[in-house]
């Protein structure tokens, strides 16, 4: 039983005051309507428009979703390298400079902090991370690559 065939006989139980007050040609009129609604929701046209266009639609989606991951890793593993460093500088060995992130499924492997002296006395400390993040897109099939570099001063 459809849409149409429900309408109907809701149309047929209408009070005989209701139905007195239509006229044929109302009826007929509502009828057509109804017939041209059914007939426009079980045509297949525009199937073939929809999924021309939402393939290209999934991948700008999925490049809008890399950049923002890109952008996200940079920032947080900027922050975790300047944080490694500044804590290298204060004189402990730092337990996130070789750092493994789950959420982006990486192992962050960084060199040593190069120590540079001050004419002064003390030295200023820096240190790189390369980091990869995942690939989302077919527009990046590898990912992206990125250094992250921190810096700080050792007295």
């Amino acid at each position: 039983m459809n849409w149409l065939t429900v309408r109907q006989s809701e149309y047929r139980a209408m009070s005989p005051a209701m139905s007195r007050a239509m006229s044929p040609a109302m009826s007929r009129a509502m009828s057509r309507a109804m017939s041209r609604a059914l007939r426009k929701l079980k045509s297949d046209r525009g199937n073939l428009e929809s999924a021309l266009t939402l393939i290209p639609l999934m991948i700008l989606f999925l490049t809008v979703a890399q950049v923002g991951i890109s952008v996200y890793a940079k920032n947080i593993i900027g922050q975790t390298t300047q944080g490694a460093i500044a804590y290298e500088a204060m004189g402990a060995n730092s337990p996130t400079l070789n750092l493994s992130i789950g959420a982006l499924g990486n192992s962050l492997s960084g060199a040593p902090p190069i120590a540079l002296p001050l004419p002064g006395g003390g030295s200023i400390l820096v240190g790189q991370r390369e980091v990869h993040t995942p690939a989302v897109t077919p527009l990046l099939p590898k990912g992206e690559t990125f250094i992250s570099t921190g810096v700080a001063v050792q007295e």
